[in-house]
């Protein structure tokens, strides 16, 4: 990003990106707030034009998804928005659901936090991209497009959101797919409409790296062909690509680069392995296999064998759909295995959660990459995650809540947060929320799967400094991660899995 693209953040938090080359999105004196009164939003204000990349980063629960969602005029439950928003000069703020709608059509286009938020689970992502297709452009029927040009933009689209297999992908369900598959399913959605406005929410959260280069390059070509970007992210490499203005948000307000801290790469202290740990001690994988598909006949893992001695931190790295998710999931009991073993102590666990006692549940834990997901969406966050401690270590839930409260402060959440529903914390506090669920167990095998994407670095430090924690307490923990710099730095071992086999170790 060279110097004279970038517009600074003047004192009354005004941020403008090419103004002067066809505005599509203002927002002035923008606010947001919650029906407890707490804001989340303060006085937002900027510009963006057409053909120009506005990034907006922050440390997680600072407000960038609130202020995505209300730069299109959504308010989420309980959340009242103040000040304007104009989109392609018609007013949002105030206006009723018809006319937010019509203000969007074929305009703007948003890709949120949670990709699966936006897939129909029991569609294939073939039928809801042809869907799209037919009304691209437009918003009505007489604009619909024919099957050939439908086809031809279908598969445009799955080559803007860096999508290679596009033939496999469109035959999938979305539960078929990884997470940083999904990420750019989602995108893909998106992008078919051709849209003058992208909000894009952590787009490379979940992607290798080589995929997030590939992505970023596709977006380059987006931005140049006249789309306006809006990046709500904590991916540095993707802001100095693509950004022609960055605006930092703290607590609901925009500060000037110069005032806010300098980011730092989380990194956790690499440690000889904990203790002298027989071969069979421990939770161990012996030839896993799982297989997916019709008659189960299609291997998503082969025959991956892998050993976790107590105190022992491992990371799992490869592309996105290698199968590290999977492989997580099974160890769990929530993929069971066709074939192969998960052993503790020389004993094999059964392969899937229901045929697993409580104890034996207890042994090993998961934590879901999609956080948000994995919890109730009508129940206060404490009372899920004392669940934790109650039904796997029957401690009473006052002990439980405490024993999360404590757990939370370690991880930079106020005690506050956890009383609200989940729709009411950022991705990234979810996601802290989730690992404070499988800390709460105390498990003998911690499976981490992708904790520190949706997050700032002082946060993803604070993870890894948990993780460290369980480590010393003869916990052993297995990270499964795009982030092969955390993985060198934080853990003792490092094996990577392509094409659901077990390639490399380190």
């Amino acid at each position: 990003m060279d110097a004279d693209a970038r517009t600074s953040v003047d004192a009354d938090a005004r941020t403008s990106v090419g103004a002067d080359a066809g505005e599509l999105l203002r927002l002035r004196s923008l606010s947001a707030r919650s029906r407890d009164g707490a804001t989340l939003l303060d006085g937002v204000s900027f510009v963006l034009a057409a053909g120009r990349a506005l990034a907006v980063t922050g440390p997680s629960g600072s407000g960038k998804t609130t202020l995505g969602l209300a730069a299109l005029g959504f308010e989420r439950p309980g959340i009242a928005l103040g000040g304007r928003v104009l989109l392609g000069g018609a007013e949002l703020v105030g206006a009723s659901a018809a006319q937010r709608r019509a203000a969007r059509a074929g305009l703007v286009a948003h890709l949120p936090q949670d990709p699966a938020s936006v897939l129909d689970p029991v569609r294939r992502i073939g039928s809801t991209l042809r869907e799209l297709a037919r009304y691209a452009g437009s918003g009505s029927a007489r604009g619909r497009l024919r099957r050939s040009a439908r086809e031809a933009a279908v598969h445009e689209a799955l080559r803007a959101a860096a999508i290679p297999e596009g033939a496999r992908m469109l035959r999938r369900f979305p539960h078929q797919l990884s997470g940083g598959q999904q990420q750019r399913a989602a995108l893909a959605t998106a992008l078919i409409t051709r849209p003058r406005l992208l909000v894009l929410d952590e787009p490379t959260s979940g992607l290798d790296q080589d995929t997030a280069t590939a992505l970023t390059e596709r977006l380059r070509g987006i931005k140049e062909g006249g789309t306006a970007l809006l990046l709500l992210t904590h991916d540095l490499r993707l802001v100095d690509e693509l950004a022609d203005t960055t605006a930092v948000l703290e607590r609901g307000r925009i500060v000037t680069p110069a005032d806010a801290p300098a980011p730092a790469p989380p990194s956790g202290r690499r440690r000889g392995r904990a203790g002298s740990a027989r071969a069979s001690e421990g939770v161990s994988a012996q030839e896993v296999t799982v297989r997916a598909g019709r008659h189960r006949a299609a291997p998503v893992l082969e025959g991956v064998s892998m050993a976790f001695p107590p105190g022992s931190r491992t990371a799992l790295v490869g592309p996105s759909g290698s199968g590290k998710t999977t492989f997580g999931r099974a160890l769990a009991g929530l993929a069971p295995a066709s074939s192969g073993r998960i052993v503790v102590d020389g004993r094999v666990l059964p392969a899937d959660l229901p045929g697993r006692d409580t104890q034996q549940r207890r042994i090993v834990q998961y934590v879901h990459q999609d956080s948000r997901a994995s919890f109730d969406e009508f129940r206060p966050v404490s009372g899920q995650l004392a669940d934790t401690g109650r039904f796997l270590r029957g401690l009473p839930r006052a002990e439980a809540e405490a024993e999360a409260r404590v757990l939370a402060r370690g991880l930079g959440l106020e005690d506050e947060l956890l009383s609200r529903r989940p729709a009411a914390l950022s991705g990234g506090q979810l996601q802290r929320s989730a690992l404070i669920r499988g800390l709460l167990a105390r498990p003998r095998l911690l499976v981490c799967d992708e904790v520190t994407s949706a997050l700032d670095s002082e946060a993803a430090r604070l993870v890894l400094a948990a993780l460290d924690e369980v480590s010393r307490a003869g916990g052993a923990v297995l990270l499964i991660t795009h982030d092969t710099g955390i993985a060198r730095e934080w853990a003792e071992t490092v094996l990577h899995v392509d094409s659901g086999r077990l390639l490399t170790s380190g």
